[in-house]
């Protein structure tokens, strides 16, 4: 009952406004006889212009690009923000992975951007990334492809009372050319200029009228395989230590830039708390090393390597991972999509679709390294343990295992089919559609268990960990142990994701429902249900079902992936009911001659929504075009939306993630006082903890209010400059107060004689609890685990301008120009701290905590990392007879890189970036003579013609921000495309 008066109230008294073109720099090859619907209102034929900001891609935009997938397509527009999902991130097996991207417009979060096909949702990646160490989702934008697509188009405002309450900063919607006559097939080869990188890529479409012209079917294919790029290829990736790449500047010599890691065959070790000390060691931790190097004491161990007090290795022994990365993997890529249309004799039509993609990956990276939360204990009567006693693993990389060579195999399908017609002055369609989206993935790993079987065998069989790394190479494996030992112990480990989408829908249009001194109003009302479900079946080793049991301690971890957190199953389905409807109203149309009011409309909206877990909601649009003389208009919108947390936001318990780098604060504290000297970072830095981050039914769904006001000027015909501000508020966003922000917590407590709950230490050992003793405060052990319940933000506030400008003309005798720039500037993006942030904000700036400390993921994050001020793309294309020639200019503002700090400065500026993209072709003359060349493209171009290379930047693997930078350099294309 709730839901049918919802829905009549709606159809009877809700209003809104039907949209129309857009920003004109946009609507490109728009004919009346399309007789389409532009993304933003559900009328047909609604003839309001300009009233909300839309830019739209035509086939000629999308190949200036030179996008060979749907990620770097969407990259191209300056309006998308950072890129979270992406093979670059180096992500492992709880992140997503493979051929997969993300879509963040207005860089406000993944899954606040609704994304469609036709103009239905299309279904989620099964994948999730953690952002701010929040799981998030978002459609696969790699699934879709670039090639077949009539028009792209980007509504740069709050569409949520249209299309789904969740489209909090707008809709991609994706527009196929599923009624298409006649043939084409496209080939291309593209390689990145110096490295292994090259692109072969083939596509067909194919479109027929039988029937006597009733019936049409289409069917296009595209196919990409792919050969990827080592991380040794790319300066920035070439190395972990970025300090070279620094002389000459204020960052040199700093060695928060020297990435290499301490995990190496050179391991590290420590005894059983209460066994004694080893003999000649004098410390209760040791590590191994060459022989060559100074410091050698304790029991012989043979061969090139001894043993050295202390837990950590000396700097020359740090391991160097670039060798065993890719930076891209390999790829084949496989799009097939069909569709039929067919006019029945009553007048009606029917509509089907069919589509299926498939992407096999593969990469390759350095082995994984021993947990600090599950270390391995090495028992007396191991072959090659000489002490007489049981010995603790603290870190240790058996790189003779090899690489993680992970591959991902991503499959998705959608069905879709549907009726339309009119009905007198009524337009109606119905439709359902059901997608389906799955993803296996599969890597070599190290069980604990059995790794730990191996190193305990009494005989000579038994894995050595006390070998140590190569001699001659400290970055390269030793393969002094078996080969056949490290088989037995190596596993595949696999992560099986599935996500669904069943929708059906019936919406109907009017567009002259009565009559006004205007003009007619149009009308547009709908109702639609849709079921999501998501699941994620994590390996049994990582999900606690064959869980590591030491048998030297008997203690159980819940993991026996070695170097992976445990990570339970979760699955989650939900069902969304909704209503929405619209009115266009003409206000003052242009035959009413009322001065400095040439035109007038208006749109208002409401839909209706209510989810099976979440509750219901009605949220409301309102917006107008007043257009004070013919040429020059003002717009404005609000509106309002609200987004559930995702499924497994609310289904997941006790995910366990291993985060580094994080600093222990308090003891930083404990040892400046106990010693009397200066606060030290390096005293408490490169913690690894284990953070446990849990979902639930007490999430609430999160609400956000989108404000926009532009003008467009159109001085002459085809010169057109749009100006649009936009403002959204998002209050209540699925986060964290991060690990680190706990840790810190922690640390204000503490000098205040309490602590943070959440924070669990183990016992301070005698050594620890002396330091905290003499320095007056209540002992503090190492940090087993930091518990990270998902929680509600407070208000986060983002907003900026977009500006552009498009100019089309001719001269004679030399061609046919369209010149387009488009700016995006993002002029604020403020996370209001929480309470609990706050304290820590107040005790610094109160000089009651060092002020080393900075509170993680608040308040402004403009420039910040992946968030640049500005970004704009200019465009210039000339068609003059057979021949046709393009340039396509992207830019990316500075921004700094707040991993980096230090005197003198206060974050690693990391420069902007751009890129010029330029085509040349030549198309032959169509004569139906058979010729074979007849009607023929051929295409040469080059993308990033300066061979500009990633800005440097502080991040893990790769050396530069890959959510919005590209490493692919100069990149040679070349292309024929033969209709027939």
């Amino acid at each position: 009952m709730y839901y049918r008066s919802i829905t009549s109230k709606l159809l009877l008294s809700t209003a809104i406004i039907g949209l129309s073109s857009a920003s004109a720099v946009a609507q490109d090859n728009i004919t009346p006889e399309d007789e389409i619907i532009v993304v933003g209102t559900q009328i047909k034929g609604s003839d309001i212009a300009g009233i909300l900001p839309v830019t739209s891609l035509s086939t000629e935009d999308i190949e200036l690009t030179g996008a060979v997938s749907g990620s770097e397509l969407l990259e191209s527009i300056p309006q998308l923000g950072e890129v979270t999902f992406t093979e670059a991130r180096f992500t492992g097996v709880n992140g997503a992975r493979g051929d997969v991207g993300s879509v963040n417009l207005r860089g406000v979060g993944d899954g606040n951007t609704l994304v469609l096909l036709n103009g239905r949702r299309l279904v989620n990646h099964p994948g999730t990334q953690a952002v701010n160490q929040t799981p998030v989702v978002s459609v696969n934008s790699n699934a879709i492809p670039v090639t077949g697509i009539k028009r792209l188009e980007v509504l740069r405002d709050g569409a949520s009372a249209v299309y789904g309450t969740d489209a909090v900063a707008g809709v991609i919607n994706t527009i196929l050319d599923d009624s298409y006559e006649g043939g084409q097939f496209t080939l291309q080869y593209g390689t990145s200029e110096g490295t292994g990188l090259d692109e072969t890529s083939g596509s067909f479409k194919w479109g027929k009228d039988v029937n006597d012209g009733k019936t049409n079917i289409s069917i296009f294919g595209n196919v990409m395989l792919r050969n990827g790029m080592r991380a040794t290829e790319l300066r920035n990736s070439s190395t972990e230590d970025l300090r070279p790449f620094f002389e000459g500047t204020i960052y040199e010599g700093d060695t928060q830039l020297r990435n290499l890691s301490t995990q190496t065959q050179f391991g590290e070790f420590e005894t059983l708390a209460g066994e004694a000390r080893i003999d000649g060691v004098g410390d209760d931790d040791f590590h191994i090393q060459p022989t060559s190097f100074d410091g050698c004491r304790g029991p012989d161990l043979g061969g090139d390597v001894c043993i050295d007090n202390g837990g950590s290795i000396d700097t020359a022994l740090r391991l160097d991972r670039a060798g065993y990365r890719d930076i891209v993997g390999d790829t084949d890529r496989y799009n097939l999509m069909a569709f039929v249309n067919h006019e029945m004799d009553n007048g009606a039509e029917f509509f089907g679709e069919a589509s299926y993609y498939h992407a096999d990956y593969q990469r390759e990276r350095e082995g994984a390294a021993i947990l600090s939360s599950t270390r391995i204990v090495i028992p007396d009567t191991a072959f090659y343990n000489p002490f007489g006693q049981s010995i603790r693993i603290m870190d240790l990389r058996p790189l003779d295992a090899g690489t993680r060579v992970a591959n991902v195999k991503n499959d998705s399908f959608r069905i879709l089919g549907g009726f339309r017609g009119a009905a007198g002055d009524w337009d109606w369609e119905t439709a359902a559609l059901h997608s389906e989206a799955s993803t296996k993935d599969r890597t070599n790993r190290i069980s604990n268990t059995l790794f730990q079987q191996a190193i305990a065998r009494t005989d000579a069989s038994a894995y050595n960990p006390f070998a140590g790394g190569n001699q001659v190479d400290l970055n390269a494996p030793n393969f002094a142990n078996d080969q056949n030992t490290i088989d037995s112990f190596v596993v595949d480990v696999k992560r099986d994701g599935k996500t669904s989408l069943t929708l059906a829908d019936a919406k109907v249009s009017n567009g002259s429902l009565y009559a006004l001194p205007a003009g007619n109003v149009g009308f547009a009302a709908g109702v639609e249900w849709r079921h999501e479900s998501y699941n994620d079946d994590r390996d049994d080793r990582l999900d606690g079902t064959q869980q590591f049991t030491d048998i030297v301690t008997g203690e159980t971890f819940a993991s026996d992936v070695l170097g992976s957190s445990a990570t339970p199953d979760t699955d989650g389905d939900r069902d969304v009911f909704s209503a929405f409807a619209e009115l266009a109203v003409p206000v003052v149309s242009p035959e009413m001659s009322i001065p400095l009011v040439h035109s007038f409309d208006m749109q208002l909206a409401a839909r209706a929504e209510s989810y099976s877990d979440v509750g219901s909601v009605i949220k409301p649009k309102i917006a107008a075009s007043w257009y004070p003389f013919d040429r020059f208009q003002v717009r404005g919108a609000y509106s309002e939306g609200f987004r559930a947390p995702n499924l497994e936001q609310i289904n997941a318990t006790a995910i366990r993630r291993s985060n580094t780098a994080r600093e222990d604060w308090i003891l930083c504290e404990a040892i400046s006082r106990a010693n009397n000297t200066p606060f030290d970072t390096g005293d408490c830095d490169s913690q690894a903890i284990e953070g446990v981050r849990s979902g639930g039914p007490d999430l609430e769904p999160e609400s956000s209010k989108n404000f926009s006001l532009g003008a467009t000027f159109e001085p002459v015909d085809d010169l057109i400059f749009t100006l649009d501000f936009w403002r959204i508020e998002q209050d209540g966003l699925v986060g964290l107060f991060s690990d680190q922000n706990e840790i810190t917590l922690d640390y204000l407590l503490r000098l205040q004689g309490s602590s943070n709950d959440r924070v669990v230490r183990e016992a301070p050992d005698a050594e620890v609890a002396a330091i905290f003793t003499a320095a007056g405060l209540a002992p503090a052990g190492d940090i087993l685990r930091v518990e990270q319940p998902f929680t509600n933000l407070d208000l986060r506030e983002t907003e900026g301008l977009d500006f552009g400008a498009q100019y089309r003309f001719e001269i004679d005798k030399i061609g046919r120009f369209n010149a387009k720039v488009n700016v995006a500037q993002i002029r604020k993006f403020f996370q209001t701290p929480s309470a609990r942030a706050l304290e820590i904000i107040d005790a610094v700036e109160a000089g009651n905590i060092n002020d080393a400390v900075e509170v993680v993921a608040q308040e402004d994050f403009i420039r910040q990392n992946g968030n640049p001020e500005w970004r704009y793309t200019a465009s210039l294309t000339w068609r003059g007879g057979n021949w046709g020639a393009g340039a396509f200019y992207r830019y990316v503002g500075d921004v700094v890189d707040t991993s980096v700090t230090g005197d003198g400065y206060d974050f690693l500026e990391v420069d902007s970036f751009n890129t010029l993209n330029l085509y040349a072709d030549y198309t032959f003359d169509g004569d139906n003579t058979g010729n074979l060349l007849s009607d023929t493209r051929l295409r040469f171009g080059v993308r990033n013609v300066g061979d500009n290379k990633p800005p440097l930047a502080d991040e893990f693997a790769r050396g530069y921000f890959v959510g919005i930078h590209s490493n692919r350099g100069r990149y040679w294309y070349g292309s024929i495309r033969k209709n027939f």
